[in-house]
Formats: structure tokens, C-alpha cells, sequence
């Protein structure tokens, strides 16, 4: 995925060309866009926006197909408003899931709705 994305690397980028833009959509499991965004930031130095832009064309260019829409289209918009991508991803498969409330110890986290904080 991320050669992909970046294209840095043209025997890599060959290979992944020639498998994602061959056959069916290819599925992309939400914890994907995790390690995406955290190496697309972390070694490509890119923000949030463009990473959230990014993961938006990946799920409209018709070559992927994400697991769970819903769920990923709601973190994206959390991860561009400053929150942690990993933390979004999980309360809003936890809703899609029929959970009232998701707990944890992270108070950022608690600035989504569906987190309780525990102290």
C-alpha cells in the first residue's frame, strides 16, 4: 500500500501495481490504515489532511474496498480532527458493533463520543 502511495521504490511499486490494479477491489482491513498513516507521517513526514485525503481516495479509486466503511469514513474525519486514528477505528467499529460505550484510560480518547474514561 504505501508503495503504492509514494512510489519510491520502482520495483516495488511495479509489483504493487500490477497487483492491486489487476482482478477484483482489494480489501483493506481498517487496522491497515493504522500502519498506513502511521508510516506515511512518521517517515514521509506527511499530515494529517493528506493522510486523511489519502485514505479517502484509496476508499473511492475502486481498486480497494474497505472492510468496514462505516466505521472508517467516522475515524477519518476524527484522525483530521487531531485524534488518534487506532482510538476513532475502534470506538466506531465498537458502535457499528451495537456497543453503547467503549472505556478506557486514555483521556484524549474521551473526546469521542462512545468513550467513558475510567479513574
Amino acid at each position: 500500500m504505501v508503495r503504492y502511495i509514494v512510489g519510491d521504490d520502482e520495483f516495488q511499486l511495479k509489483q504493487a501495481v500490477s497487483l492491486i490494479e489487476s482482478g477484483d477491489p482489494k480489501l483493506i482491513n481498517p487496522l491497515v490504515l493504522v500502519e498506513l498513516s502511521w508510516v506515511l507521517r512518521s517517515v514521509y513526514s506527511l499530515s494529517r489532511e493528506v493522510i486523511a485525503e489519502t485514505m479517502e481516495m484509496i476508499g473511492s479509486c475502486g481498486y480497494f474496498m474497505y472492510k468496514r466503511p462505516g466505521p472508517v469514513k467516522l475515524a477519518i474525519q476524527h484522525f483530521v480532527d487531531g485524534l488518534d486514528l487506532a482510538d476513532a477505528l475502534i470506538v466506531a467499529s465498537n458502535k457499528d458493533d451495537g456497543a453503547l460505550m467503549t472505556y478506557t484510560f486514555d483521556k484524549k480518547a474521551t473526546r469521542m463520543d462512545g468513550y467513558r474514561l475510567l479513574e
